[in-house]
Order: C-alpha cells, then sequence, then structure tokens
C-alpha cells in the first residue's frame, strides 16, 4: 500500500524523481493536476512562482484547488501579498491553460 493510499489529497513536497526537462506550462498543468511535486516545479520554472507555493505549503493547499487558494489568500496574506499571490495564481492557471490547448489543438 503506497501513502497515498494512505493520506489521499496528500500534497508532495519533496521527492528525488528525476524529470526530463518540461516547458513551463506542461510544469504549471502537471503541478495543478498533482503529477508533480512542489520542489519538482520548482526546479522546472525557476523562483517564479516561489510566493505563492511557499503559501500554499504554509497554509496545505492544493494548486488544484483554486478556489481554496483564492479564499485563503485573501483571509491570511497582506495586501501586497495578495497582489503577487493572486498574479501567481493567475499565471499558474493561464500556462496551464494554454498547455491544455496545445495537446487539444
Amino acid at each position: 500500500m503506497g501513502v497515498e493510499e494512505i493520506i489521499p489529497g496528500l500534497i508532495v513536497r519533496h521527492t528525488n524523481r528525476r524529470l526530463g526537462r518540461l516547458e513551463i506550462p506542461e510544469a504549471c498543468e502537471r503541478l495543478i493536476s498533482g503529477k508533480i511535486a512542489f520542489s519538482e516545479f520548482v526546479d522546472q520554472v525557476g523562483e517564479n512562482f516561489r510566493e505563492l507555493l511557499d503559501f500554499m505549503m504554509e497554509h496545505d493547499l492544493h494548486p488544484g484547488r483554486p478556489e481554496e487558494v483564492l479564499y485563503c489568500v485573501d483571509c491570511y496574506a497582506n495586501l501586497q501579498g495578495r497582489r503577487t499571490l493572486r498574479d501567481q495564481l493567475q499565471s499558474l492557471y493561464r500556462f496551464s491553460e494554454a498547455a491544455h490547448c496545445r495537446r487539444v489543438g
């Protein structure tokens, strides 16, 4: 029995798995779908989403639940932090949508 069977919805923060180089849209899509860990995502895209990822880890949030993330941003982040976090969340989903459109279209 794997960990995911014991603790459903567990957010994986680190893994030793090595991925090939992903484009930013594909990395965003994989993060949102839970196919890669936060640390793998940072390895792929760099520090562009650092504040958002730190916030989600601090509050045990998953990027696949954007309404929950937005609610917590509004409740717990200061005014300047809200703008940064919302901008990064919007970019994350915009990139993910671009990857989806490329695959479908």
